[in-house]
């Protein structure tokens, strides 16, 4: 589904669309989110927001993640690691194998039962690909 830059479906204004089902540009060079957990979690919090702006008469926050990395577990050998939308390797074996983890167990891992931890992350301004 084509979506606006507040992720609303086309000519629809009161329907927001997210994840996989969202066509969204994520940057203003022609780049769109893809269907992968990096966007899909930032499409949801942004499209969480404004459905909840909406209904409180606050303004839309736009949707941009620009930053695009991969990281993709390739089993006892480790993972390759990259960045850009030409996905230029900058790390492999065991060192990308780490950051995997990392990504895994911390960056999209939901946040402890804190208040202030859970409302962080639902910030619209949130990032997880530093």
């Amino acid at each position: 589904v084509r979506v606006d830059a507040y992720l609303r479906a086309g000519r629809v204004s009161d329907v927001f669309v997210t994840g996989d089902q969202a066509f969204a540009a994520s940057d203003d060079i022609g780049n769109h989110a893809l269907m992968s957990c990096q966007h899909a979690v930032s499409l949801g919090r942004v499209a969480g927001y404004n459905a909840a702006a909406e209904l409180l008469g606050l303004p839309l926050h736009p949707y941009s993640q620009p930053k695009y990395v991969t990281c993709v577990d390739l089993g006892s050998w480790g993972a390759l690691y990259t960045e850009g939308w030409d996905r230029q390797v900058r790390l492999t074996g065991a060192e990308a194998k780490a950051l995997k983890v990392e990504i895994n167990t911390k960056w999209i891992y939901p946040p402890a039962p804190d208040r202030e931890a859970v409302f962080a992350i639902a910030n619209p301004d949130f990032v997880i690909v530093p």
